[in-house]
């Protein structure tokens, strides 16, 4: 069995710091910054070797439906969260650890009795270039390479930021963004955490788009151990034909290669969105399979879609207070 250890604990940081597969959703911060909004109890848990160090963890948060019912979940609001096992660990015997434990992990563990492995979607991941001018080569001509060029053509300029004074423009976007969507909008703080655990740490930047000084699209990027990831964006609707978002996603690739990263993750891309997948196809992209792991028989997702769909319409032809206090009121059920 494993053991419970503190986010801080000196033991679980080596491990984050040592292994390449590592992203910031392992960080402190990403955990503290769900945690103190929501109200989460976390931890980490880990499984110990000779001496009590620890050979494998996985960061866990505890957390509560609307009538109680407790969970453990690594990690809530995270779109892929694999355990970290030291090399020559025993990976199975982990996941063993974290089924028995209960723990609902984001990522497919190897095969354990007593687990669901849940396919909710793909991720599409681009191997980057030190010279940029070689992966933009890689890009589709005309659906992607075209409409980078003509948005610069038509006056997008864009920059990329970790200053809290851009913070209410991106979460202004971000809000008009959720609402189109149908879907609530975070909680004003959830986002302000991570801007200043995350982002004002150097763990991630935003990205902002503008036409004639006017901020027109945006997204926001975690940025650690040479593995960038897209997290949020946000647009104006009123100047789509600009292109600004492919612009967008570029600069933040540009600046990955130059930087010495690895990969781009586009994050998650939900069942049925295949328009979406297209889009992230056309970057040259290679789309793997995102599979969640289960403690017992059934998934907690089950049942979810036909409420979501309900909730969709609702917020979609009501006013944006209606989109943000959802959110405020039960976002964290969510989890």
């Amino acid at each position: 069995m494993g053991s419970v250890r503190s986010l801080d604990d000196p033991d679980w940081l080596r491990l984050v710091h040592g292994r390449p597969d590592a992203t910031a959703f392992h960080l402190p911060a990403w955990s503290q910054a769900v945690a103190e909004t929501y109200g989460f109890r976390p931890f980490v848990f880990v499984m110990e070797g000779v001496g009590r160090w620890a050979v494998a963890g996985q960061p866990v948060m505890e957390v509560r439906d609307l009538i109680g019912r407790r969970r453990l979940v690594s990690l809530p609001f995270t779109d892929h969260c694999p355990p970290l096992v030291e090399e020559g660990g025993n990976a199975g015997e982990f996941a063993r650890s974290l089924v028995q434990a209960g723990i609902e992990v984001r990522a497919e563990l190897p095969a354990v009795s007593g687990a669901l492995a849940e396919r909710v979607g793909t991720r599409h991941l681009v191997d980057l270039e030190p010279d940029p001018d070689v992966l933009f080569r890689r890009l589709h001509r005309n659906r992607i390479q075209k409409r980078i060029r003509r948005s610069r053509e038509l006056g997008v300029e864009v920059s990329l930021s970790r200053s809290v004074a851009d913070f209410e423009t991106f979460y202004r976007l971000h809000c008009q963004t959720r609402q189109r969507q149908g879907v609530p909008v975070q909680p004003r703080r959830f986002i302000g955490s991570i801007w200043e655990k995350v982002i004002e740490a150097g763990h991630g930047f935003v990205i902002l788009a503008r036409a004639q000084n006017v901020p027109i699209a945006t997204a926001l990027f975690l940025s650690w151990n040479r593995h960038l990831i897209y997290k949020y964006g946000a647009s104006d609707r009123r100047y789509w034909r600009l292109g600004a978002n492919f612009l967008v996603h570029w600069t933040a690739m540009e600046w990955g290669c130059v930087n010495g990263y690895q990969t781009y993750d586009f994050g998650r891309t939900d069942a049925g969105h295949d328009s979406l997948r297209e889009f992230k196809a056309a970057w040259g992209s290679t789309e793997v399979p995102l599979v969640y792991t289960f403690p017992g028989a059934r998934s907690e997702s089950a049942g979810r879609g036909k409420a979501a769909g309900i909730l969709s319409g609702i917020i979609r032809h009501s006013p944006a207070l209606v989109c943000r206090t959802v959110g405020e009121l039960f976002y964290r059920y969510a989890a």
